[in-house]
């Protein structure tokens, strides 16, 4: 199983596969096989140091495996760079006059420039020993083969970045850790729970995209992908209180590193979702993006029904729960609490004059429709007459309700839907439609039988 020689590979390395095997460790400790394979991704993607490390945490989980016996020996086989005796200590690098900044730039700003400036002059200094020392070491000028001259090689490469100004060159992503790890730091410090998991995925999205400063062949679908299966694996970690937290670091990995598409591309006051702020942005089920700022006032301005605003569909109830515990949508809350108030504060009689009314207005086929007038009128008048707390039930509580024949969902009261219906601004039958699901709404948030429930014990 184990290769006869440590050298860089040229194999395209599986990101996937290595997220994966990562996971299953940090999930079923010690996780030996799946160790091992890990080891051979390594050395086939030629991340030596990486191959290295892993081999050391196999040799103490265990030590009497022949793979590891063999990678042991190989890793330990490669010569240590020898210290030269013949080379010069480098000479201090002089101290650099201050760099003129512009007057509006403060002290902090000054000194991390004058840093930089002297993290390239050591850098360059640090280059020329290092050319001296290969040069020392091959005095014909033709490098060996050992893995010290790939480090050393390795080295100067880096140096020569840095002098010349190209950190990201350089500085590389470190593989994820523990998901374990992110999970007890999660639970110590809940209030950042969300910051934490962000910066976990945030991590684990550059490993895959840049491991070890090569970049990966990996698209957007295939790091989505590995952090899914991240998540899952912090959720498992987790006490329920703290589940869902994961989930929404991913929506904003999602939306700012990832290109994820919604259905909508704007606000609804016509900014780009892309522009959203993280503080303001949330994802609801339906895959519609929102400006949680935005999105609170339209509920509040339509009486605190938890409505998709665009779709008109109903949010669901797992949306419910994210959208009232938003800092922006907190006080949704009462508003809904006031919805429910008001579906029990409507009296089994108005209840029944509900369902007359609807069954008159569903009934009449005459050309003059006087039947369906007659009854509104009646139940107008019955209305004029109840306390003025039943009276703001009616007319403020929205009841759950679609139109049988098209399936769109209605957006008004009882109140507004009879008033309507007797200015001739919706006909007669629709109204009927929605009294009809309106009552049903009514009795079953009262516990009382709808009439066919009546009608049917009768007969018992």
């Amino acid at each position: 199983m184990a290769t006869s020689s440590v050298a860089s590979g040229s194999v395209e390395p599986d990101m996937v596969l290595i997220n994966e095997l990562m996971e299953e460790i940090s999930r079923n400790p010690p996780a030996v096989e799946a160790r091992k394979l890990l080891v051979e991704q390594f050395i086939a993607a030629g991340w030596l140091e990486a191959a290295s490390d892993a081999v050391k945490e196999l040799k103490q989980l265990a030590p009497q495996d022949p793979d590891v016996k063999d990678w042991s020996a190989m890793f330990s086989k490669n010569p240590a760079t020898p210290k030269p005796a013949a080379v010069q200590p480098a000479p201090k690098a002089q101290p650099l006059p201050a760099v003129t900044l512009p007057d509006d730039l403060d002290d902090a700003k000054q000194d991390f420039s004058q840093g930089y400036k002297a993290l390239q002059s050591r850098a360059r200094t640090l280059v020329a020993d290092l050319l001296h020392l290969r040069s020392l070491r091959h005095p014909k000028g033709v490098p060996g083969s050992y893995p010290a001259d790939n480090a050393t090689s390795k080295q100067i490469s880096d140096l020569q970045g840095i002098a010349d100004g190209k950190l990201s060159s350089v500085v590389r992503a470190r593989p994820p850790g523990s998901a374990r790890s992110v999970a007890r730091a999660m639970q110590m410090r809940p209030e950042e729970a969300v910051e934490i998991a962000h910066a976990d995925l945030e991590d684990t999205a550059r490993w895959l995209r840049a491991p070890h400063g090569k970049p990966s062949s990996i698209d957007n679908d295939g790091v989505r992908e590995a952090l899914v299966k991240r998540v899952r694996a912090l959720v498992a970690a987790l006490p329920d209180n703290l589940q869902e937290h994961p989930e929404t670091a991913l929506m904003h990995i999602e939306h700012e590193s990832l290109a994820r598409k919604y259905v909508n591309d704007e606000s609804m006051l016509g900014d780009r979702i892309i522009d959203v702020p993280r503080a303001n942005f949330w994802v609801t089920e339906d895959n519609y993006a929102w400006d949680m700022e935005e999105l609170a006032q339209a509920i509040t301005s339509n009486g605190g029904v938890m409505r998709n605003p665009l779709s008109r569909q109903m949010f669901t109830p797992k949306d419910i729960r994210a959208i009232v515990q938003h800092p922006m949508g907190k006080h949704l809350a009462a508003l809904a609490i006031e919805q429910s108030a008001m579906s029990k504060g409507v009296r089994p009689e108005t209840i029944e004059h509900l369902e007359k009314l609807a069954k008159v207005l569903l009934d009449d086929q005459s050309s003059d429709q006087l039947p369906s007038r007659h009854a509104i009128d009646e139940f107008m008048a019955h209305c004029a007459i109840l306390p003025e707390a039943e009276q703001k039930a009616l007319n403020g509580l929205r009841c759950p309700a679609k139109d049988s024949h098209t399936g769109q969902p209605y957006d008004f009261s009882i109140g507004e839907a009879v008033r309507d219906a007797k200015g001739n601004r919706v006909c007669f039958h629709k109204t009927g439609d929605f009294l009809k699901q309106a009552a049903e709404h009514l009795r079953k948030n009262r516990g009382a039988p709808t009439p066919a429930q009546n009608d049917k014990c009768l007969v018992m």
